[in-house]
């Protein structure tokens, strides 16, 4: 082999690749790194935290300041308790330039494939070889819309409450939000405050609806507090909490769900809906929930029960997909949804195929991503001595020493 093609086999052949540079990829990098993994990053963006800087400008986290920072540097208390999107974008740009991470941008891995005992990686710049591979694209990066009749005759605005940037682009305007989850919810929030002429929310099924705080009192540590409780117990506990918080919303259509959030999230991978002023809007008629979409016409949007409704614009928030399947879809990895089927040690059932941050969470992700990470860089610490064997075109592979 000549000295050019050495190079490149050298160059193309990793230990470790992780895919994505979000916080869950950034969080796994960190902790390869502390069990002597030399990581490398592939991030398909200009920068990290790329669906992040695509989020609407008035996010803020639900999730409480200190239980959502990555391993190894705490998120400034500056910030205050709830981060605002830009806030948290300076932070992963922090963290990755801290650490100091080998992350390669504008790198689309499009297909993982297995190659004897290691992954081959084709990727928009070639391909790559590695015993492991961290997959950290996110749960959250295709935006999902249903095929509802008549949508493509709709002359009205219509779109994935991913694509919106501002809420305040709707002030004045009569606005139907799709979709009763999370994000149906924040979006009725912020068109009320930026001055939405009207603001419908329609519902398949009722969300399962919590407050963030309590008399200035953060609910978040009080969700991971109640982790070791069974099941059923969390939902009892989340069901009187709700109904002596919020009060009886049965009247305005949004009656208790059947199911518990914790039991609606193992089933249906839906998670609550965070109230910072929802109910308050409802009861006062700011916001008003109505049946699901039925069909479309050119200037209509006709509901489940009849009601015919003519918004200005219609605002879709009826969730996201991985879209995993052209990544790995062919290995048999992937559940019916979309989303990864693992252990409880985050392997996949290929070895050295690895996910995190696809585990929902009633107290929210990010808290996890640290705790996975940890997880997965000591199962490939265990496994190193059997990877010695090496990748294509190498020979052994480089080990970093712990």
């Amino acid at each position: 082999m000549s000295a050019h093609a050495t190079r490149v086999a050298m160059h193309s052949a990793h230990e470790a690749v992780v895919i994505g540079a979000g916080p869950a990829g950034l969080a796994v990098a960190y902790e390869l790194r502390r069990a002597g993994v030399d990581p490398v990053i592939f991030e398909r963006g200009a920068a990290v935290g790329g669906s992040w800087r695509g989020r609407h400008e008035d996010l803020r986290l639900n999730t409480i300041r200190w239980l959502s920072g990555l391993p190894g540097l705490p998120i400034p208390r500056r910030y205050g308790r709830w981060l605002g999107r830009d806030e948290y974008v300076v932070y992963l740009e922090t963290y990755a330039r801290s650490k100091a991470f080998p992350i390669e941008y504008g790198v689309d891995v499009r297909c993982i494939d297995r190659l004897g005992a290691a992954w081959q990686i084709e990727t928009s710049g070639g391909r790559r070889h590695a015993s492991h591979v961290v997959v950290a694209t996110g749960p959250d990066l295709v935006s999902w819309i249903p095929a509802w009749p008549g949508m493509a005759e709709f002359r009205r605005e219509l779109r994935h409450v991913a694509t919106a940037r501002r809420p305040r682009d709707f002030a004045n305007r009569k606005v139907l939000v799709a979709g009763g989850g999370n994000s149906g919810v924040e979006w009725s929030e912020h068109l009320v405050r930026c001055g939405a002429r009207s603001v419908w929310l329609s519902i398949r099924r009722p969300p399962n609806l919590l407050p963030r705080e309590v008399a200035g009192f953060p609910l978040h540590p009080l969700a991971v507090a109640l982790r070791g409780l069974p099941m059923w117990l969390r939902d009892v506990n989340a069901r009187l909490l709700r109904r002596f918080l919020l009060g009886d919303l049965s009247s305005y259509g949004l009656p208790q769900p059947r199911l518990g959030p914790y039991r609606t999230l193992a089933e249906t991978g839906v998670t609550v809906a965070i109230d910072t002023g929802f109910s308050s809007f409802v009861r006062n008629g700011l916001v008003e929930v109505v049946a699901e979409i039925d069909r479309f016409t050119a200037d209509e949007v006709i509901l489940a029960d009849g009601v015919r409704l003519r918004p200005d614009a219609v605002l879709v928030a009826t969730g996201y997909r991985s879209g995993l399947e052209p990544l790995v879809g062919h290995l048999g990895v992937l559940r019916a949804d979309g989303r990864p089927r693992v252990a409880a040690d985050d392997v996949s059932s290929q070895p050295g195929l690895w996910f995190i941050g696809y585990t929902p969470a009633i107290e929210g992700t990010l808290r996890l991503h640290g705790i996975q990470a940890r997880r997965i860089a000591k199962a490939i610490r265990r496994e190193r001595p059997r990877n010695r064997a090496g990748l294509p075109g190498t020979g052994p592979v480089p080990l970093a020493q712990p």
